[in-house]
């Protein structure tokens, strides 16, 4: 699937107003193909789909320097799915 510059840019504006701290950060974008977790379904004795997830994940890395002057990455990792709707967010403390 070919990514969706447009809707890109608009996750980053969202991206921007609820975290203003990686408001110029450009994100790395990875793709990635999930399968299923056959051990999980066997467990639940659901049977195997046997259909692969297409996600992308958007890693916005930004450094910042503690009181102590020890730089830190402050990373913002945004997940998507193949509809590039906003999955998770998961932020570094």
């Amino acid at each position: 699937m070919q990514i969706n510059r447009n809707r890109i840019e608009e996750i980053k504006k969202k991206i921007a107003r609820e975290y203003p701290e990686f408001k110029d950060i450009e994100p790395r974008i990875t793709e990635k193909d999930i399968g299923p977790q056959d051990e999980i379904f066997q467990k639940l004795d659901m049977g195997v789909p046997k259909q692969l997830r297409h996600i992308y994940r958007l890693k916005f890395t930004k450094v910042v320097e503690a009181k102590d002057s020890v730089s830190l990455d402050r990373i913002l990792m945004v997940t998507l799915d193949e509809n590039l709707e906003i999955i998770k967010i998961i932020e570094s403390r």
